[in-house]
């Protein structure tokens, strides 16, 4: 089955979310400890929820608009751009001002000042269709997606399953020429 669109998620495959939460809660040093396959982010920090997103509702737009781009992205791209036509969707935070700082970063680092191809929302799934994929790094997402049938790719990272996986951009090419 050819693919005709792909989904490609924000924080934590393409910006650095884990960086900035972890800089913000000053523990930079579990970017390289972090547990393998924990997708509990404030869990793995001691946190309640409500502790792990206090700080980030108080920056505002200020700590969704600053984070850097994970050093993959322009490869990635170049992946994405080879393959099929591709959209950002990414989910929003708690705190109203999340969905324009998004926008002010992707119109930043896509270089293109009215860059509009994106979808904000936590509903993935109702973009699901057989020749579309979407890249995520939440199992969450993924499962989803896959059940309203999605194709899906689970982009690795060390909250994942996929934690082992080293060469990023190695393992979404060849999981993509599977579906192509």
């Amino acid at each position: 089955m050819a693919v005709r669109h792909i989904l490609l998620d924000m924080d934590g495959v393409i910006a650095d979310f884990m960086g900035a939460i972890l800089e913000l809660h000053g523990q930079r040093e579990l970017a390289d400890k972090w547990p393998d396959g924990e997708a509990d982010y404030a869990g793995v920090l001691g946190m309640t929820k409500d502790e792990f997103w206090k700080p980030v509702d108080g920056l505002g737009g200020r700590f969704w608009a600053g984070f850097p781009p994970y050093p993959w992205l322009n490869e990635l791209l170049t992946l994405l751009r080879e393959t099929a036509p591709f959209t950002i969707s990414t989910s929003p935070s708690r705190s109203a001002a999340c969905a324009s700082a998004k926008v002010e970063w992707l119109r930043e680092h896509f270089q293109e000042p009215l860059y509009m191809d994106f979808m904000i929302g936590t509903q993935k799934y109702l973009l699901a269709k057989p020749d579309v994929v979407l890249i995520d790094d939440q199992h969450k997402n993924i499962d989803k997606f896959r059940e309203h049938g999605g194709q899906a790719i689970l982009f690795p990272q060390p909250w994942n399953s996929n934690f082992a996986i080293t060469d990023r951009i190695g393992y979404v090419r060849s999981e993509l020429e599977k579906l192509v």
